[in-house]
């Protein structure tokens, strides 16, 4: 008998955020499955993490020091 596929969740509408960061310099954050990625405004990861929160508020630091 034939096993069960595990093929992974359809990612097609990963859902984009942009963090609350003042001066324009918004880091982007990025749903893929379970994870969450955030991204600076020239596309370079940042950071990637399963907890959202994490994830934002780091970027967001990341960017301020910048």
């Amino acid at each position: 008998m034939p096993r069960a596929s595990r093929k992974g969740k359809d990612n097609g509408n990963a859902q984009l955020h942009e963090g609350s960061v003042p001066g324009g310099k918004q880091p982007t954050i990025v749903e893929r499955g379970k994870k969450f990625a955030a991204y600076d405004k020239n596309g370079r990861l940042i950071i990637l993490g399963y907890v959202r929160k994490i994830v934002q508020d780091y970027a967001n630091d990341r960017v301020r020091q910048s």
